[in-house]
């Protein structure tokens, strides 16, 4: 459902946005309230909510490489946090992109009860969505060191990123900020690729690029 989405959000990285203002993810208490509180604050247009709400890894990564910026970026967003200039643009862009390929808000979807699993030592739990009466979608949310939940924006769109994860890690440059980058190809693409496909809601094209992508993280190790 969410990886259809993708091709209808353009985001507008602000030059103001250089000036890294992080918030901290802290999470909810449930995969469930997780799911819920992107979902309304996407909606709402509170960035700094929806930020609460999701995996700040995944989200800084996921926005660095989609936006084609530079691997100094990438690092500072990773270390840092996203400026919430530039989740606010995110968020915005998502939220129209669902409506206008669902015909209906995020926070119309209703979400079931989770089942959590472990992948790569990482805690995950998929939460099912449905539109309407269309079930068969789910969320994939991870557990933090505080064991609060986020969605993990890696592992619940991984079907629409994973072609882009796997482009550019082969040209990750050499140097500090392109060395932060591939260990967050190990700690946090890997883990939630392993996630989505433990999920079994993905496609066999998805399940190809993400092996592969996980075998080229191995052998660069």
């Amino acid at each position: 459902m969410f990886a259809k989405v993708l091709p209808l959000i353009s985001l507008v990285v602000l030059a103001s946005a250089c000036s890294p203002d992080p918030v901290a993810v802290t999470g909810l208490e449930t995969p469930e309230a997780a799911v819920v509180a992107w979902f309304d604050s996407v909606d709402a247009g509170q960035p700094e909510t929806a930020s609460n709400a999701t995996y700040d890894q995944s989200l800084a990564l996921i926005l660095g490489l989609e936006n084609g910026l530079d691997a100094a970026t990438i690092a500072a967003y990773l270390d840092d946090g996203v400026p919430i200039s530039v989740q606010a643009s995110y968020w915005a862009s998502f939220s129209d992109g669902f409506v206008e390929f669902a015909s209906r808000p995020l926070s119309t979807l209703t979400v079931g009860e989770s089942a959590m699993y472990s992948s790569e030592g990482v805690e995950f739990a998929t939460v099912p969505i449905a539109n309407g009466g269309a079930a068969g979608a789910v969320v994939i949310t991870r557990m933090t060191a505080e064991g609060t939940w986020v969605v993990d924006l890696v592992a619940s769109l991984g079907d629409g990123f994973a072609k882009l994860l796997a482009s550019n890690y082969d040209v990750i440059p050499i140097g500090e900020s392109g060395d932060r980058i591939r260990l967050a190809y190990t700690q946090v693409v890997v883990p939630s690729l392993w996630a989505a496909l433990a999920s079994e809601t993905f496609v066999d094209d998805f399940t190809r690029t993400a092996l592969a992508i996980i075998e080229s993280v191995s052998r660069s190790q």
